[in-house]
């Protein structure tokens, strides 16, 4: 079944505007727990894991609209989808088989960020903590993005 042209163009349209959110949000609490650990104030560091809680919340969000989006995606191709034996089926594999490895890693994460917000103090470890990971989650999501202008485009 393909989807109607306004249908998918909304489809499209989610999809893109959910990385972006992802993405964006990503580098931001980079940013915001790269600066916490470089001037070692316990206010920035209190900001940045403010920050990452927000990120977790718009993250998720984020990521329904994507996976919904590539679903979408996927489904209006139909039939059309190469299977691994060709070159854009072996790039869609890699780009499922990194996501789902993300995903999980993105768990641990949101958990992670979930315990340090129930502690009171925040250290200098939990904050460069903060930092890998959320410079690991924009170099991912990068790669994830750089499969899909493969699998759009050629």
């Amino acid at each position: 079944m393909v989807l109607s042209h306004p249908t998918a163009l909304l489809v499209r349209l989610l999809h893109v505007a959910g990385v972006g959110v992802a993405v964006g949000g990503a580098v931001l609490t980079w940013a915001a727990s790269r600066r916490a650990v470089s001037d070692g104030r316990i206010e920035s560091a209190r900001t940045a894991l403010a920050v990452a809680e927000t990120y977790e919340w718009l993250f998720w969000g984020a990521l329904g609209a994507v996976v919904a989006g590539g679903v979408g995606n996927l489904g209006a191709l139909g039939l059309a989808v190469s299977g691994v034996e060709t070159a854009w089926g072996t790039t869609l594999a890699l780009k499922l088989g990194l996501l789902a490895a993300f995903l999980a890693g993105s768990a641990a994460r949101t958990l992670s960020v979930s315990f340090a917000a129930t502690r009171s103090d925040v250290d200098a470890a939990a904050t460069n903590r903060l930092r890998v990971a959320y410079a690991l989650t924009s170099v991912v999501l990068l790669a994830l993005v750089g499969f899909g202008e493969v699998l759009a485009h050629g």
